[in-house]
């Protein structure tokens, strides 16, 4: 049997290489990467944002992160559970506003919490940093975060931050889990049995098969997933147009999976 290696194949066979020896160590190993930066203000900085924080810094894409999970910041300020209303301003100065409102601030990470230095801290500047914990793994976290790693621009890293917000309750808190997508209908609503892959690189799961639908969580790289069907979209991410629908609803981008097929459907994968 001949096989064709092409640069994408190769692009994506290395990462699913890679992507093995990061779940060996439980943390992904990258501290720089771009391929989840969807953040819609790239590239046009010092410009106020909808929720009144200058764009391509820290607190704008964290509000902005924020607001994909309903979390809406006007003016900067927020009103919280107890009904006061704080402004946030400089990174540094978030976790004594959340704080005045009845949030939570602590030293325990959680997915969907807010990273938070005052300045010095750990080479933050002087008006504090904040970051979007996007995973965790006992005490260490991968942060999603601008203008630290890169001046205005995006990276993830693994770290420990001294301390965390967090917008909704613990689980078992009450907070209501974001609502599943719906099942889909045709040939896939049949078929649900899911085939198991892993993710490449950090993935965000979409609710629908565009970077433009709304965010529904995140995957670590390395991560575990069962794909149902699959998907040719408008929306493509780095030229491929396939994406996968996952077992327990979403869709991610074919393109930093380890399914075999190259911008094309992959054997024994059923279209949605």
């Amino acid at each position: 049997m001949k096989i064709e290696f092409t640069w994408p194949r190769l692009v994506k066979t290395l990462a699913g290489v890679m992507a093995a020896a990061v779940v060996f160590v439980g943390i992904p190993m990258m501290t720089v990467s771009a391929t989840g930066d969807d953040y819609p203000f790239k590239g046009r900085p010092n410009v106020v944002d909808p929720w009144g924080f200058y764009t391509d810094y820290c607190t704008s894409f964290t509000a902005w992160r924020l607001s994909q999970a309903g979390i809406v910041f006007h003016g900067a300020s927020l009103r919280g559970p107890n009904g006061q209303t704080a402004r946030f301003g400089n990174g540094g100065n978030w976790d004594a506003a959340a704080r005045a409102v009845g949030l939570t601030v602590d030293s325990h990470p959680s997915v969907g919490a807010v990273a938070v230095w005052h300045g010095g801290e750990g080479f933050a500047w002087p008006g504090g940093h904040v970051a979007y914990v996007a995973a965790v793994s006992g005490t260490q976290v991968v942060v999603e975060e601008y203008n630290w790693s890169h001046y205005l621009a995006y990276d993830t890293r693994v770290t420990q931050a001294p301390r965390y917000i967090h917008f909704r309750p613990a689980p078992g808190g009450g907070a209501p889990p974001p609502p599943a997508p719906p099942a889909p209908s045709g040939p896939a609503a049949a078929v649900m049995v899911g085939h198991p892959y892993r993710t490449t690189h950090t993935l965000r799961i979409r609710a629908a098969a565009t970077v433009q639908s709304r965010s529904i969580g995140l995957l670590p790289a390395g991560s575990r997933i069962m794909i149902v069907c699959q998907v040719r979209s408008a929306s493509a991410v780095n030229g491929d147009r396939i994406w996968d629908r996952l077992q327990g609803g979403g869709y991610v981008a074919d393109y930093y999976t380890t399914t075999p097929g190259v911008r094309t459907f992959s054997p024994g994968l059923p279209r949605c």
